[in-house]
């Protein structure tokens, strides 16, 4: 497979927003998801950075916490308890190390999905040698995050400019 000369791949980072944060996370990890996983897959990942925004990081906190009233119970098939192994398998924090660059951005007013989750992401994350940043915003929800009008955007835009190399 050749690569496109107009795609600059040492620039190239994915971002999510609440469930999109998720997904960002769980894309740059899912070289680590086992073998013997439904999930698994033998493709080489080229994206090595990943900004989350609110995201969900825990699958297992998240249900715990009952995190949209029962959302991750319906999207992972049951309990932690009844699917180990897809929780193992689709939660990011359970595939640290990834070996990609990492930023959470969260606000510390988010009542739709706490800061612990990126809190707890990054702390595990650094432990385990990944180059995890985050970034909390006081006063900012889960919603100003993705709003180009507000107070939270200038704040968004200069480490998801920094982590693709551009000043801004």
């Amino acid at each position: 497979m050749s690569t496109d000369s107009r795609f600059d791949q040492t620039r190239t980072a994915i971002i999510g927003h609440s469930a999109g944060g998720h997904l960002a996370l769980w894309l740059v990890g899912s070289q680590r998801i086992s073998k013997d996983s439904p999930l698994h897959s033998n493709q080489k990942q080229t994206i090595t950075s990943a900004i989350s925004l609110a995201g969900v990081s825990d699958l297992r906190l998240a249900w715990k916490t009952r995190l949209g009233h029962g959302t991750v119970t319906r999207l992972m098939g049951g309990t932690p308890d009844e699917h180990p192994d897809r929780y193992n398998a689709g939660s990011p924090i359970e595939l640290l190390p990834m070996g990609a660059r990492q930023i959470l951005v969260h606000g510390i007013d988010d009542d739709t999905v706490p800061v612990s989750q990126s809190q707890t992401f990054v702390e595990k994350a650094e432990k385990l040698g990944d180059r995890s940043t985050l970034v909390k915003l006081d006063g900012i929800g889960h919603y100003e995050l993705i709003d180009p009008e507000s107070e939270a955007w200038p704040t968004v835009a200069v480490p998801v400019l920094s982590l693709l190399g551009i000043e801004p």
